[in-house]
């Protein structure tokens, strides 16, 4: 479908910025959710233990739907240093990836040693469909554009149930394919894909392929049981994939290059697998003879355990009690977060469960620029805010996305912001980088007040002081990198906007970056205050004051009523969000609020 061509100032940082900022004020409204606890459980160690299945919130997120989206297209895996676009989707059909995995609807625990994911073909097209399709920042008219067709739906903190909706192929009106998991404990679940027809569906038949795999720099292999059994043995563990009929044909190849394409080649070429093969990367061909408004439906059992015995009774267990299992987890989400908002509940419900979604795995060294290679050390479960469009995370979004999650998971909250603000992340200097596109970057200085937001919902104190120290670093690193000339106001890094107009050089000050200095300084103070630090409380009491009398002295313009960057010439007149800014710290005093209103 091609889009409606929208405004020049609207660029995508525009209207996450702006949606973000007022979805952060109306969420400040809303009743938090009870906090999550995720403690780790014991593993499996018999079949006797098998009984009836504890609720949602007893269970861990050990396991969950962690694969990337689009591994492909980001400077991490980049094949030319130069060019963060330079591993492409046609490159990832048989090139292995160095930093983690991708594909559709797919699950592996936290530290992403095995990865479960389905994927599609159909007699005469080109490749098997193993990860979502779309174009690349250079390619789409906006950027980064999924041309898929599928949508999220329930997800618990846990991943006790999650159901997943896809349409194979794109624009094609040949299948609706509908993949539901349920967890039975904290290393079980049953996967159920439904397929159903549609209108154009008696064309060719559907291939459904699961894929069982490790990624590249991972060991372990894969091992072909049964006609109906996987099981992946690795340092860790066992982790049995039980099918609840045989496939149409089976494949085991190597996930490295080029042996990873043998796949795909086989379906391609042959429209069927080998039925051989030895290594760590598994594929079962399961042919669906579809017609319009068929349905056919397939399970699976998923089980990790310290042996094959015990893997294998528990995935066999869940597969005979699937329906019911299915049916309690899905009560159970459907539950959740209905009594926080008095209107749009459904859109509220949604929402909350849309932001687990996009949860994934991400590892990452800094190497993409050389100079950056060990300084950064991330290989965690994380949000991100688009799990295919943007696939990494951005470090004000990522304090957005923690204001969020109080309202769905606090756990997943703290457990962000504590990540980015260690020394895995923030550097000896205090910055914190940015995004993996341009690690020494800065986006506005949101840290301190999701931290409060976070305080605000459990008011776990222990947090703040956890945090208080290395929210100093930032703090100070943003005063000494930002105000070269000590005058308490801004300028420079990426305040989140790649089209708003600055006046230039010389002596420029910016009036966002100055307010969101001036939000991170009463935030701060609000942290000391709260800790017992009266000294450091009134330390940054003084820096709010003083930032904030300079941004009226020299960034208000009376004959407008507005906030302006400004420079040695004067006012840059350009009214734009960057104005707002300081409003939103609180700067303006009643009779400035009331001008800024009327714009």
């Amino acid at each position: 479908m091609k889009m409606k061509k929208r405004a020049t100032l609207w660029s995508w940082p525009t209207a996450v910025v702006v949606t973000t900022v007022l979805l952060a004020l109306l969420l400040s409204a809303c009743r938090p959710a009870v906090p999550t606890t995720t403690t780790a459980t014991a593993q499996p160690t018999a079949l006797a233990s098998l009984d009836t299945p504890s609720p949602w919130d007893d269970l861990d997120d050990t396991w969950g739907p962690y694969l990337a989206e689009r591994e492909w297209g980001n400077p991490r895996e980049a094949t030319d240093r130069g060019n963060g676009w330079s591993f492409t989707y046609e490159k990832a059909l048989a090139t292995p990836y160095r930093f983690g995995e991708d594909g559709i609807a797919g699950i592996t625990d936290c530290n992403a040693n095995v990865a479960f994911a389905f994927a599609f073909f159909r007699p005469g097209e080109p490749y098997l469909t193993e990860r979502l399709y779309g174009l690349d920042g250079p390619g789409g008219q906006y950027g980064e554009t999924i041309l898929e067709d599928r949508v999220f739906y329930e997800n618990t903190p846990t991943h006790s149930y999650l159901r997943y909706g896809y349409r194979y192929p794109y624009q094609a009106h040949f299948a609706a394919i509908t993949i539901e998991y349920a967890k039975y404990d904290a290393h079980t679940l049953v996967a159920q894909v439904t397929v159903e027809g549609l209108e154009n569906a008696s064309s060719a038949p559907l291939h459904l392929v699961p894929e069982l795999w490790f990624g590249a720099d991972r060991q372990g292999q894969i091992v072909h049981r049964d006609e109906s059994t996987w099981e992946a043995i690795y340092p860790d563990g066992h982790f049995v994939v039980v099918a609840d009929r045989p496939p149409d044909s089976w494949q085991i190849t190597e996930n490295e290059y080029p042996r990873r394409a043998t796949i795909n080649a086989a379906l391609v070429n042959q429209g069927r697998l080998t039925n051989t093969g030895a290594g760590n990367k598994a594929a079962w061909d399961f042919v669906v003879a579809l017609t319009s408004q068929r349905t056919e439906t397939f399970h699976f059992g998923l089980a990790y355990g310290p042996d094959y015995d015990t893997a294998n009774a528990y995935a066999n267990h869940v597969l005979e009690t699937a329906d019911a299992l299915l049916s309690m987890r899905q009560a159970e989400a459907r539950s959740l977060y209905v009594d926080d908002v008095a209107n749009h509940q459904a859109v509220y419900q949604a929402a909350l469960m849309n932001l687990l979604w996009n949860k994934m795995y991400y590892a990452y060294d800094g190497s993409f620029q050389p100079e950056w290679k060990g300084e950064v050390d991330l290989h965690d479960v994380i949000l991100v805010p688009d799990r295919w469009e943007f696939p990494w995370p951005a470090m004000w979004d990522s304090c957005f996305q923690a204001k969020a999650a109080t309202l769905a998971d606090v756990t997943l909250a703290r457990h962000d912001l504590s990540l980015f603000l260690s020394d895995r992340w923030q550097t000896e200097t205090g910055h914190v980088p940015n995004v993996e596109w341009f690690l020494e970057g800065e986006t506005p200085p949101l840290f301190a007040w999701a931290a409060w937001q976070v305080y605000e919902t459990d008011g776990d104190r222990a947090f703040l002081e956890t945090l208080f120290p290395r929210l100093e670093m930032h703090y100070a690193f943003v005063r000494r990198a930002y105000d070269r000339d000590n005058d308490f106001l801004h300028t420079g890094g990426f305040m989140g906007m790649d089209n708003i107009p600055r006046p230039g050089a010389p002596d420029e000050e910016e009036a966002d970056l100055s307010g969101w200095v001036a939000f991170f300084a009463r935030d701060m103070a609000r942290i000391a205050n709260e800790i017992g630090q009266a000294e450091r409380a009134d330390f940054y009491r003084r820096e709010y004051d003083q930032i904030a009398v300079q941004i009226n002295d020299q960034l208000w313009d009376p004959e407008t009523g507005f906030y302006y960057d400004r420079n040695v010439h004067g006012f840059l007149r350009e009214k734009s969000y960057a104005g707002l800014i300081p409003f939103i710290a609180g700067v303006p005093d009643e009779g400035q609020t009331a001008r800024i209103i009327e714009h």
